[in-house]
């Protein structure tokens, strides 16, 4: 028998269990709440204390997958429930959704991560609160699914900041996944690479500047090259003042949704930690951003960017 992890959200105080719930406890799976018992609050309660991952049986599956899906269409108006909670059901989704998506480009996992970006636009529009309970969700490794979810909330956070709810201008369901797709070329790059402890040689460097490239080449196999994704992804490592890659582009001729992914990219980059680096306090990414990197990025983006963070 197999058994498949399960994010938080499953275990909410109030609902019946869709399917057997297990835990792991040392290489054994045990009973944690049976198809069709009441989660009580000592069961959160004890899922909370004890941090548990939870697993169903492989078969179980497509029942688990259903009932998490109508959690997340009733978080989004559900009044009684706290930001920070939803904050981290729906990291536990993109991060799911960034990992099926990386793993096989194809129409079913790009539905589930325009699905993922739809309720991400929703809840930040929704209640400013969740906006900040994510910008604050921290990750100790630097995977790219890590970094391409943080980058996601980051850079629709700042459009939602700039755009309020689009107006009808621009789409921010659309946007959201383009972030959420902005390093999908990192697949190509080779693992010891994206590990390497010791700072990258020339050759390396020009391996790692590929990607950009490589994944609207992915994308535009896939048929899935919309106009934001193909802006994002092919030039969210431009930078305003001609420094950047892969065509040493300048601000005018960079894209509006490309110049926002540049900033979020760069700050999560600066924030995380990574092999190689240890991160950084967020002010002194924005720091070394404003002064080292002086003229890399948009100023009115930016200070945009700058008033969000400070708006927590």
């Amino acid at each position: 028998m197999y058994y498949k992890e399960m994010p938080y959200p499953i275990v909410r105080e109030g609902r019946n269990c869709p399917v057997d719930l297990y835990v792991k406890i040392r290489n054994d799976y045990r009973l944690f709440a049976a198809r069709g018992a009441l989660i009580t609050r000592e069961h959160c309660r004890i899922f909370s204390r004890s941090k548990a991952t939870l697993y169903i049986c492989s078969s179980d599956n497509e029942s688990a997958e259903a009932f998490l899906k109508s959690l997340l269409t009733d978080m989004v108006t559900d009044p009684h429930l706290e930001p920070e909670v939803k904050a981290d059901i729906i990291y536990s989704s993109s991060m799911k959704s960034i990992r099926q998506v990386f793993q096989g480009l194809n129409h079913k996992t790009l539905k589930e991560i325009e699905k993922t970006s739809e309720f991400v636009v929703k809840l930040i529009l929704s209640d400013k609160r969740v906006m900040n309970e994510l910008v604050k969700v921290t990750s100790h490794d630097h995977f790219t699914y890590h970094h391409s979810v943080k980058v996601g909330i980051y850079g629709i956070s700042l459009a939602v900041q700039l755009f309020g709810d689009g107006n009808g201008d621009h789409n921010l369901t659309a946007l959201s996944t383009a972030l959420f797709l902005h390093d999908i070329g990192m697949t190509r790059v080779p693992r010891k690479i994206l590990e390497k402890k010791e700072p990258l040689n020339d050759m390396e460097h020009q391996v790692v500047m590929k990607h950009p490239v490589w994944g609207h080449d992915r994308l535009m196999n896939a048929n899935y090259l919309t106009s934001q994704a193909a802006s994002v992804v092919l030039f969210h490592h431009e930078r305003c003042n001609g420094k950047g890659y892969p065509f040493g582009k300048t601000r005018e001729d960079i894209p509006l949704y490309a110049r926002i992914c540049a900033i979020a990219d760069t700050f999560e980059t600066l924030t995380a930690s990574t092999p190689s680096n240890s991160p950084m306090t967020p002010f002194e990414a924005l720091t070394v951003m404003q002064q080292d990197m002086a003229g890399a990025f948009d100023p009115q983006l930016f200070r945009a960017f700058v008033e969000m963070l400070g708006s927590g």
